[in-house]
Order: structure tokens, then C-alpha cells, then sequence
């Protein structure tokens, strides 16, 4: 299989937490007037989007957080409100992938210490049963349930927030669409 890409289009590398999501390539047109074939044993996908096309483009898990990434289109004649809700929506994102990379990388950490504690103990083990494991699981999330309240308070007002300001976007497109 191969994918078929045009002269009259440009590359653009994008990059999320270190970690390279893809290769994005934006045509400008919808003719492809050369086209070179690229095999499809790529290191990174090929995705095409035209102009035209009002798509935003949602990543792989990270590996961490486990959230997939979202780049989101840019409007050609975008509007400062927006603009700001993209930037919001963009922050929103970049907070939530902050919180879980790091919440996740507590959680593997303090299990691998508990199950190498209690791996210890008894030296004919090798591995823990399911419910020594709910003991870790229940300690975690009662050490953590502050905090886990916090993030969600914390993220249901950026939703909030981010929903008043894709109404208003709504009504901005309306009032557009009717004057």
C-alpha cells in the first residue's frame, strides 16, 4: 500500500509532550498535480487534510497519561472568540495530560514498590493475587482522594468554562449566518 503526495503541498512536523504524534501534511488544493509514492513502512503516519476540511486530528494514547492528544484545525478567517476558545480548549488539554502523566507515574511507582515489599516477604512468590493487590489499589486511592477531588472540581469548571465559550462561538456563527 502506498500513499500519494503532492509537490504542491508543505510538511509539517508536529511534536506533543516529546513525544512525535505524526507527520501532518496540509494540501492547498485539491488537485494533486505530481505525485510521489511513498511506501507505507513510514516511522510516522501520513495523514492529508485539505484546506477545506474542518477536521481536528486526535492522536495516539500517550503513554503515559493514557489521553490521546488533539490538534486542533485553525480556522482561516478565525475569530478572536474563536481563537480563544481554541487556546483554552489547547490549555485544558495541556493541564489534563499534566495531571494523569503525573498521577500515572505515581501510581507505577508506588506499585512497583508494593509489589516488590511484598514480593520479599515471602520468597516463594512470584506474584501477588488479586486481592493483595485490591489492599495497594484501595490504599492509593485513599491517600489520593483529595486530590482526585480537587482535579475534578478543578476540571469541571474548565468545562464549564469552555462550554460558554462554544456558546458564545455558536451565537457569533448565528448572528454571521442570519445578518
Amino acid at each position: 500500500m502506498f500513499f500519494a503526495l503532492g509537490e504542491s503541498c508543505t510538511f509539517h512536523k508536529i511534536l506533543y509532550s516529546n513525544v512525535r504524534l505524526s507527520l501532518l501534511k496540509r494540501c492547498y488544493s485539491s488537485e494533486v498535480p505530481e505525485t510521489v509514492l511513498i511506501g507505507k513502512g513510514l516511522e510516522d503516519p501520513v495523514i492529508v487534510i485539505n484546506e477545506d476540511d474542518n477536521v481536528d486530528i486526535i492522536g495516539p494514547p500517550d503513554p503515559v497519561s493514557n489521553l490521546r492528544p488533539v490538534i486542533r484545525k485553525r480556522l482561516i478567517n478565525e475569530s478572536a472568540l474563536q481563537q480563544r476558545l481554541r487556546e483554552m480548549q489547547d490549555t485544558t488539554q495541556e493541564w489534563n495530560h499534566s495531571f494523569w502523566s503525573k498521577h500515572n507515574t505515581k501510581f507505577i511507582k508506588e506499585r512497583q514498590e508494593y509489589i516488590k515489599l511484598h514480593l520479599m516477604k515471602c520468597d516463594d512468590k512470584q506474584q501477588l493475587t488479586a486481592d493483595e493487590m485490591s489492599e495497594f489499589y484501595k490504599k492509593f486511592l485513599d491517600e489520593n482522594w483529595n486530590t482526585h477531588v480537587k482535579y475534578n472540581f478543578e476540571w469541571y469548571k474548565k468545562n464549564l468554562i469552555l462550554l460558554i465559550f462554544a456558546l458564545g462561538v455558536n451565537i457569533e456563527k448565528f448572528v454571521q449566518k442570519v445578518s
